[in-house]
């Protein structure tokens, strides 16, 4: 039995009857005492999601009052915490004060958002205070943008053991879907939400610059806080492709999501010899073998995502006021946060990120990150979730506080994901 003097490190979850919420609630409560760390919930409802526990025979964790909108009972549930893990959007909304809360009460946090404007003003006003407060803020740590930014990093790590410097990274995602599986199975109406805040917001520019989260830039320096370099290092490319007999996609949902996480990741790595140079990072979604008619369909599907993904780059360079009246009308009509696929449609699902990596010495090896469950909505929730609990109980490490990444978060560490059915492999 844990002492007073010794009290067992606290996750706190925000969301838990959300899609993503739901998933991480039952996964957070079977694993948490096996870790060695204790679990509040927090909501604006608890009896709802004591009924939601009941319902789906979860056993109960604590459950206490905490609203976003509520400063007082905001604070007072972060105060109780280790690490949060977000999980209420849409973020750019909703994330501010509780980002700020956590940044008072030395709570690390963790969410899942993926809208670049929101990460780009963390990175700008929080990650001082947050470094000086001894606090990790990490955005994006879900299938969004964990595994590029993990496999990545064990990339890079493997290289510098035999003495060499990572180059490049080309990753290539297979999703396995189970048979009749449809779009509306596959999105929730959070992620739909997320697109239409991002569209509202003043600073959408941002959205498609691989750049925008670099720390502390230098111009001209030639190193991975360059602009310039990372720029034409890996440029973001949306056309379809073909590769190792496959067609390859813009990567989904989103490409700009992923690559401003990787490149603040390199800025920052404590990797020896990471932070000099910039990284030719590029990644793609698999649409499946490029031969025969099926090849051709295809190939003119992976066009579609590069055309909805450039419309969407586009929507975002509208002004402010044409975009706040369209991102209005599709917050009516789209689906709405909470709603999405859940239960059976939750499995059977498995996927698999291949890496080829290069060094600056002439090397070149593969790596692999395979995971079973959906993508967007079962293994996110596990992999937010152990990231969590590996911080809670493990503690974070100064390359990390601040505004930072799920790799510099993990530090290395590849086994906290092993329970969250991950398995990663790079030599």
């Amino acid at each position: 039995m844990d002492s007073p003097q010794n009290p067992r490190p606290v996750v706190g979850l925000l969301g838990a009857t959300g899609v993503a919420g739901r998933v991480a609630l039952a996964h957070l409560v079977a694993r948490a005492p096996e870790a060695g760390a204790d679990v509040v919930v927090g909501a604006r409802d608890p009896q709802r999601v004591r009924d939601l526990c009941a319902g789906r025979g979860i056993p109960v964790p604590e459950v206490v009052h905490a609203d976003v909108t509520d400063p007082d009972s905001l604070r007072a549930f972060v105060r109780r915490l280790d690490v949060l893990v977000d999980l209420a959007g849409p973020y750019t909304r909703l994330a501010p004060p509780v980002l700020a809360a956590c940044v008072a009460e030395g709570t690390h946090y963790l969410d899942l958002a993926g809208e670049s404007p929101l990460a780009h003003r963390t990175d700008r006003h929080l990650h001082g205070p947050a470094r000086a407060a001894g606090v990790a803020l990490v955005h994006a740590a879900g299938f969004e943008a964990l595994p590029a930014d993990v496999l990545v990093d064990a990339a890079r790590r493997h290289a510098a053991a035999r003495g060499e410097t990572l180059r490049s990274a080309d990753l290539v995602t297979s999703v396995r879907t189970p048979p009749g599986t449809g779009f509306s199975d596959s999105v929730s109406g959070g992620s739909v939400q997320s697109l239409v805040e991002v569209l509202r917001d003043r600073e959408p520019a941002l959205v498609g610059d691989v750049a925008a989260r670099l720390p502390d830039p230098v111009p001209g320096s030639g190193t991975a806080a360059d602009p310039d370099a990372v720029r034409r290092a890996g440029r973001l490319r949306l056309r379809a492709r073909t590769a190792g007999g496959q067609v390859v996609a813009a990567m989904s949902p989103l490409a700009a999501i992923n690559p401003p996480v990787v490149h603040r990741s390199q800025a920052l790595s404590p990797v020896p010899g990471a932070a000099a140079h910039p990284l030719a990072f590029r990644e793609a979604m698999a649409m499946g073998r490029s031969g025969g008619p099926r090849g051709v369909l295809r190939f003119a599907a992976a066009e579609g995502v590069a055309a909805f993904q450039a419309l969407v780059g586009v929507a975002t360079r509208l002004p402010h006021p044409v975009r706040a009246r369209l991102a209005g009308v599709l917050a009516r009509v789209l689906p709405q946060a909470g709603t999405g696929p859940d239960g059976d449609l939750l499995t059977g699902w498995s996927w698999t990120t291949r890496g080829t990596f290069t060094t600056r010495e002439g090397s070149a090896f593969h790596g692999t990150l395979e995971a079973q469950g959906n993508p967007g909505y079962g293994t996110t929730a596990w992999l937010i979730t152990e990231l969590a609990l590996r911080m809670a109980v493990r503690g974070v490490p100064d390359a990390a506080l601040g505004s930072s990444t799920p790799a510099l978060a993990l530090d290395g560490d590849l086994a906290a994901l092993l329970p969250a059915r991950v398995h990663i492999t790079v030599g």
